[in-house]
C-alpha cells in the first residue's frame, strides 16, 4: 500500500508523481508565497485509493482543512474524473462533481485538478507545459525533428515527453532540466492563461 509522509500542514496538495510534485511545489511558491500548503506525492494513479485510506488515519489529519488532488487525464479525462471521485468516495471527505471546483463539508473542502486543464479530453502535465510555449518559434524545429525521427523508424510512444524534452534541449540554459526546474525558471510562464484554472484552485486553498 502507498503510505503518505507525515502530515505537517493543514492544506494538502496531493500530486500524481515526482514531476507533478516538483511542479506544484513551485506553483505554490508562485501563487501563494507562503508555507501553508504541503505538497505530497501519492506515487501513481493506481495508488491513490490506498494512499487516501492511509492518509485519513494518520496523526494530524484531523487538523487538515483543505485537500487538492492532481493527476493527468492521460487518454480519457472523464475516466480520470471517475477514478478520482471513486477514490475520494471511499473516505468521509467531500467529493466534487467535476474538476476545478471545490466541495465542502463542516470539516474540510476538497478539489481535484486534471492536466492539461478544463475541457481537455486527454493529456498530461507535459501537454500543459507545451501549451505555454506553443507560439515559441523553436516549436517548429521541434516538430520537424520529431517528424524526421519518425521517418527514420523511431517509435515515439510518449510523444508529449519527447516534444517537451526536445524543446528544452533547444534552450541553451535548460537542456536536460526536469519539468519542475524549468517551471521554477519560468520556461513555462506561471502567468500564462492556460495555467489560470490551476492558479485559482491553489490560491483558494
Amino acid at each position: 500500500m502507498s503510505k503518505p509522509e507525515s502530515i505537517t500542514r493543514k492544506k494538502l496538495l496531493l500530486a500524481e508523481g515526482k514531476d507533478d510534485y516538483h511542479f506544484f511545489c513551485h506553483a505554490c511558491d508562485f501563487y501563494r508565497n507562503d508555507e501553508n500548503v504541503q505538497v505530497m506525492d501519492f506515487k501513481g494513479n493506481d495508488k491513490l485509493s490506498s494512499y487516501l485510506s492511509n492518509l485519513i488515519n494518520m496523526d494530524g489529519f484531523e487538523e487538515v482543512d483543505t485537500i487538492v488532488i492532481a493527476r493527468d487525464a492521460e487518454t480519457d479525462a472523464e475516466a480520470a474524473t471517475r477514478s478520482i471521485r471513486h477514490s475520494m468516495g471511499q473516505t468521509n471527505m467531500p467529493v466534487p462533481e467535476k474538476p476545478f471546483e471545490y466541495a465542502q463539508n463542516s470539516k474540510m473542502k476538497t478539489a481535484f485538478i486534471i492536466f492539461p486543464g478544463p475541457e481537455k479530453p486527454k493529456g498530461t502535465l507535459e501537454d500543459l507545459c507545451l501549451l505555454t510555449v506553443k507560439d515559441d518559434p523553436l516549436m517548429k524545429c521541434v516538430d520537424d525533428y520529431l517528424k524526421c525521427a519518425k521517418a527514420k523508424g523511431e517509435q515515439l510512444s510518449h510523444i508529449h515527453k519527447n516534444k517537451l524534452h526536445c524543446f528544452l534541449a533547444g534552450k541553451n540554459d535548460y537542456a536536460g532540466q526536469p519539468i519542475g526546474l524549468a517551471f521554477k525558471a519560468k520556461v513555462w510562464s506561471p502567468d500564462h492563461h492556460v495555467l489560470k484554472p490551476f492558479k485559482k484552485i491553489i490560491m483558494e486553498m
